[in-house]
C-alpha cells in the first residue's frame, strides 16, 4: 500500500509538472499562478503546496527532469567514437531540430525558454537552462576541437567564438520558427538549415 502510495505522489507530481508548463508556453511564467495550475489539474492548492514550495521551486524543476536534447539525439544516434565528427554534428543537430519540430513538449519548452518567461530572482537563468537542456558549450567545443584535429574544419578556428555563432545561429532559427512556424517547414528543411551552418564552419578548410 506505501508502494502504491508513493507511485501516486509521483504521479501527481508529473501531471503538475505537465499542466504547468503548457499554462507557462500558452500564457507566461509571470501571469500563470499557482492557483491556475491547480485548477487546470483539477487539483486544490493545497496538492501543488504538498510538491512545490513555490512557483519558483515548480518553475526550477522543470528544467531539473529535463536532459539535454542533443545528448539524447546522440544516443539515439548510437555513435560512441566517430570517424567523422563534422558528420556527427551535423546528423546532431538535423535530428535535434526534426525533433523539436514533432514533439509538442519541447516545443512548449523551447516556447518557455525564448517567448514567455522573464528571468529574475532565484529561478534558473536562461543562460543556465540552455547549458542544461539546449545548447552545451562544453560538447560543442569538444566537437569542434576534434572537428579541427581531423581537418574537417580549419585549423585557425576560434573556438569559442564559433560556438557563440552557432549558438546564435541555431536560436535564431528556433526564436523565428517559434513565432512564425508557416514561414519554416523546420522538420522538411532542417538538413538545409543545418548544412549552410555546415557550409560557414568549413570554409576554407
Amino acid at each position: 500500500m506505501a508502494r502504491k502510495t508513493k507511485a501516486d505522489a509521483l504521479k501527481t507530481r508529473q501531471h503538475l509538472l505537465d499542466v504547468a508548463i503548457t499554462l507557462f508556453a500558452k500564457n507566461g511564467v509571470s501571469t500563470t499562478t499557482l492557483a491556475d495550475i491547480a485548477d487546470a489539474a483539477g487539483m486544490t492548492r493545497g496538492a501543488i503546496y504538498w510538491h512545490f514550495d513555490s512557483k519558483v521551486s515548480l518553475f526550477n524543476e522543470i528544467w531539473n527532469i529535463q536532459s539535454c536534447i542533443a545528448l539524447e539525439i546522440r544516443r539515439k544516434l548510437k555513435i560512441q567514437n566517430p570517424d567523422n565528427d563534422l558528420k556527427l554534428l551535423r546528423e546532431i543537430i538535423i535530428e535535434t531540430l526534426k525533433f523539436i519540430s514533432t514533439d509538442r513538449r519541447q516545443h512548449e519548452l523551447l516556447q518557455i525558454l525564448y517567448h514567455t518567461c522573464e528571468f529574475n530572482g532565484e529561478m534558473y537563468s536562461e543562460r543556465e537552462i540552455r547549458e542544461r537542456y539546449w545548447f552545451n558549450r562544453e560538447r560543442m567545443k569538444k566537437l569542434l576541437r576534434n572537428c579541427i584535429s581531423k581537418g574537417q574544419i580549419p585549423v585557425n578556428t576560434n573556438v569559442e567564438l564559433t560556438i557563440t555563432i552557432v549558438h546564435g545561429y541555431l536560436s535564431g532559427i528556433v526564436k523565428n520558427w517559434l513565432m512564425q512556424p508557416e514561414n519554416l517547414n523546420l522538420y522538411e528543411q532542417a538538413p538545409d538549415v543545418v548544412d549552410s551552418l555546415i557550409a560557414m564552419l568549413t570554409k576554407s578548410a
